[in-house]
């Protein structure tokens, strides 16, 4: 399949006909909760899309948490690299990624994917549950292990990263070169909760978009002019500077890329280290309540 105007999002029905006719495809199950680190494995050994592979936010994608490092902090890229190799994908794959939290973690996946070089990526849209809804059948067999190596090369990308430095030099500096973009809810930005971190409350001068607003009531996204128009105001006294997505660990921060990505907006950059980073070095300034 060519990546031309491929779009991000794939329907339930699109995802049926490529499982028939596409000899590339490969489909990664993506299914996670924060708060319990056992629910993804389990979810999929019980059921899951045809053929679909395994990739676990925490353990395939993340290396080892320490004192400086965020809450998910990005394995090397050589070692994504042999994780991708390892699943069979090749440079011709063509990747589909589901989960059933708003694609939260399934577009985490295909950002990494991205940041990888790898463009012929696409998201379920509307998740497990529109493969559900659609009555697609759900495999419940043992889980299928891949036999195959893949020749999955990581190539440059425009996806890129910033580091918590960067932004502290801005901030420091007084230029306001960068606009960060805070993806958790309002109340986490505010620093009234913090169910996840130390220290509740933002980085300086970041202003808050919750990930949700892209979605419609049904978890689906918003059709691309309307995203349009709504990232637009939403950044509208932020003109010429450099766009940085940020949430509490790098993850529902890459939502909001996609969002402006799939509006023609071009390409964010993540601070892959986000909240959880920041806020363990006392000595960042940080807006608390």
């Amino acid at each position: 399949m060519s990546t031309k105007n491929l779009s991000p999002l794939i329907s339930a029905e699109e995802l049926q006909q490529q499982i028939a006719e596409n000899q590339k495809l490969i489909i990664l199950d993506s299914r996670c909760d924060l708060m319990n680190d056992e629910y993804g494995d389990t979810a999929y050994a019980t059921s899951r899309i045809p053929n679909a592979l395994r990739v676990d936010l925490g353990i395939d994608l993340c290396t080892d948490i320490t004192p400086e490092t965020g809450r998910h902090p990005l394995k090397p890229r050589a070692d994504l690299e042999a994780l991708m190799q390892d699943l069979g994908i090749n440079d011709d794959s063509h990747i589909v990624i589901y989960d059933d939290n708003g694609g939260m973690f399934a577009i985490h996946l295909w950002w990494v994917l991205h940041w990888l070089g790898h463009e012929n990526v696409q998201v379920l849209e509307g998740g497990l549950k529109a493969w559900q809804k659609v009555g697609y059948e759900l495999e419940t067999i043992a889980p299928q292990v891949n036999q195959t190596q893949g020749n999955f090369i990581a190539k440059n990308s425009e996806f890129g990263t910033v580091t918590a430095d960067d932004i502290l030099e801005d901030i420091i500096s007084g230029k306001a070169q960068l606009c960060v973009v805070d993806a958790r809810g309002e109340a986490r930005y505010r620093g009234e909760v913090e169910p996840l971190d130390p220290v509740a409350g933002h980085i300086p001068n970041a202003i808050n978009r919750p990930f949700e607003l892209n979605l419609k009531e049904d978890g689906t996204f918003k059709d691309p002019e309307t995203l349009k128009v709504e990232w637009m105001e939403f950044l509208d006294n932020q003109s010429g500077k450099m766009i940085i997505h940020q949430c509490g660990s790098g993850v529902s921060a890459c939502h909001n890329i996609f969002a402006m990505y799939y509006a023609g907006l071009g390409v964010a950059k993540l601070y892959p280290g986000s909240w959880s980073e920041w806020c363990k070095n006392p000595t960042r300034p940080m807006i608390t309540k």
